[in-house]
């Protein structure tokens, strides 16, 4: 599907729902910047596609009751750590957003998100109106290029959803080793391995570090960390 535009920006929309898939896509082909959308439906195709291309952006849509487009952006972000992932799914569905930031969406937009959001959304990536990346330093947040009605509008995602918690923790560098570990994906088994240290002790400092950090788990512990700048 084709922009109608001059835009370069090339959109993978993944969803097991061709309702879905379509209607994402009709809202992402009306973006000035957006060359062409392309839809998937599986999962096996969408690594059978990433093996000899990759998209712009790949939004990955979501559902409460089973968790295939997690999995989907899962697998696709342990083979392409530096894909560009956002993940589409209900507003209050705070646990899609915590497992997404988990394991490496860069953001997260609702599923009644218009255009415009979605643009927003797209920005926040380093997408900009004439095509291909804004260059941006570590840490730095693009602004939007394109048209003005955007200016002074706030994608939903990733970062702005979850709950931080206070006070400003302060996780000491075994417990920030762990945290990585976490957020790469590997188990306390894994980590331990890594760090010469034993699973009982890696508990011990997960712990302490879910303490610090006000979280209920990993997926929450490892957004968190996102959301207050303590990992990038």
């Amino acid at each position: 599907m084709r922009g109608p535009g001059h835009g370069t920006t090339t959109v993978w929309v993944y969803d097991e729902r061709r309702r879905v898939r379509d209607d994402v896509a009709s809202r992402l082909v009306a973006l000035p910047f957006v060359g062409r959308v392309e839809v998937v439906a599986d999962a096996a195709s969408l690594m059978s596609r990433l093996a000899t291309r990759t998209p712009d952006v790949l939004i990955v849509g979501t559902q409460r009751a089973v968790d295939t487009g997690l999995s989907a952006a899962t697998q696709a972000l342990r083979a392409y750590p530096g894909l560009p992932v956002l993940v589409l799914g209900a507003p209050d569905d705070a646990e899609s957003v915590r497992a997404a930031v988990a394991f490496g969406a860069r953001g997260y937009l609702r599923w009644d998100a218009s255009p415009i959001e979605m643009g927003l959304g797209l920005s926040r990536l380093g997408l900009r109106a004439e095509g291909g990346r804004i260059p941006q330093q570590v840490g730095s947040v693009p602004a939007w290029s394109g048209a003005a009605p955007l200016a002074g509008s706030a994608p939903t995602t990733v970062r702005s959803t979850v709950r931080e918690a206070t006070p400003p923790a302060a996780l000491s560098m075994r417990e920030m080793q762990v945290l990585t570990g976490m957020s790469q994906g590997k188990s306390n088994a894994q980590i331990g391995r890594e760090l010469y240290l034993s699973e009982d002790t890696i508990k011990t400092h997960a712990r302490r570090l879910f303490r610090k950090l006000g979280a209920k788990d990993r997926a929450e512990a490892v957004a968190t960390g996102f959301r207050r700048g303590i990992m990038t």
